[in-house]
């Protein structure tokens, strides 16, 4: 497939900095592409960002860019949820004897902060005018009750916990479901913790000091023998703490030197891959008692054959 020339690029919009530390700002770039495009770029792809450009006039500010971990635990989670979701909507299209419509999209929020934060990327023109969109609405799981009880809608992100009791969770997080689902490797080599002291061990022709090879057999027995990452915990799952990096991770980094004395109020950070298109702007400044940051951004996505951009399906995606 070419790529398509006629596609605008680049994102802009502006983040307001409403207080003294770190403030959020969320950001889908398939929804905005949508938007600028007037034509559908599905949220279960891996968009590759060429560059941002930060300015900020008001203030220093430290800027973290933050994706979903990049990982193949990701992939595979946002497999199972899609498959469950489009079983669930193929199924009741069936029951009507109609096909789904050509927008119908699978649609997850980064993490809990995502789904209620009002601090979401609108785009802008040069003189601060806004777009408008169209239907942009959230996945949701309908989770089957016991007897004659209605389902439970539950909202989806990718990061973080469940939020309440199974089955009446309204809110799952689709790197936990993994958790729970991956069988969790086992020991290899499985020895016995009593290998070193048999027989067979000190009896060897190849190794005449038996101490020798007693010791080397309770190093495997104890060395190495589990995966080099916790076995029990996928990274982004579940509540924060103990091990659990639950939060957007950090892909790129810089600090804005702001202010009417700076010359040149603007920073840029390189390129990068974002999972599903979506981003955590994370902003750390002090604008002043009762001031604000606006600070401006603008996206250049990389040029590619997916409508105009570089992207990739999210594994188990495309329709």
């Amino acid at each position: 497939m070419a790529i398509l020339r006629d596609t605008h690029r680049f994102l802009h919009f502006n983040l307001t900095h409403n207080e003294t530390g770190e403030d959020n700002h969320y950001v889908d770039l398939a929804k905005l592409l949508s938007a600028a495009n007037r034509r559908t770029y599905r949220q279960g792809m891996v968009y590759h960002v060429a560059n941002i450009v930060f300015d900020d006039a008001d203030g220093d500010a430290d800027i973290d860019v933050c994706t979903l971990p990049n990982t193949w635990n990701t992939q595979a989670a946002w497999q199972l949820g899609f498959k469950a979701w489009r079983q669930q909507q193929e199924a009741a299209a069936r029951s009507l004897g109609i096909d789904l419509g050509r927008w119908s999209d699978f649609k997850i929020n980064m993490n809990a902060d995502m789904e209620s934060d009002p601090d979401q990327a609108a785009l802008i023109d040069v003189d601060g005018n806004t777009f408008s969109y169209g239907d942009w609405d959230m996945s949701v799981f309908e989770i089957p009750q016991p007897g004659s009880t209605d389902p439970t809608e539950a909202d989806i992100i990718m990061m973080g916990n469940r939020d309440g009791s199974y089955p009446n969770n309204t809110q799952i997080s689709l790197l936990l479901e993994l958790e729970k689902a991956l069988e969790v490797p086992t020991q290899d080599p499985n020895l016995d913790g009593d290998a070193s002291t048999s027989i067979y061990a000190v009896l060897s022709p190849e190794q005449a000091d038996a101490e020798v090879l007693a010791e080397v057999v309770q190093n495997i027995e104890e060395h190495n023998d589990l995966p080099p990452y916790d076995k029990d915990k996928v990274m982004g799952a579940g509540a924060a703490a103990e091990g659990r990096p639950s939060a957007p991770w950090v892909a790129r980094t810089c600090m804005i030197k702001g202010g009417a004395s700076t010359s040149s109020p603007v920073a840029a950070v390189g390129g990068f891959s974002a999972p599903c298109g979506l981003l955590m702007i994370e902003s750390n400044s002090s604008p002043g008692s009762g001031a604000t940051n606006s600070i401006g951004v603008t996206i250049e996505l990389v040029p590619g054959e997916y409508k105009g951009v570089h992207a990739y399906p999210m594994r188990g995606g495309g329709y």
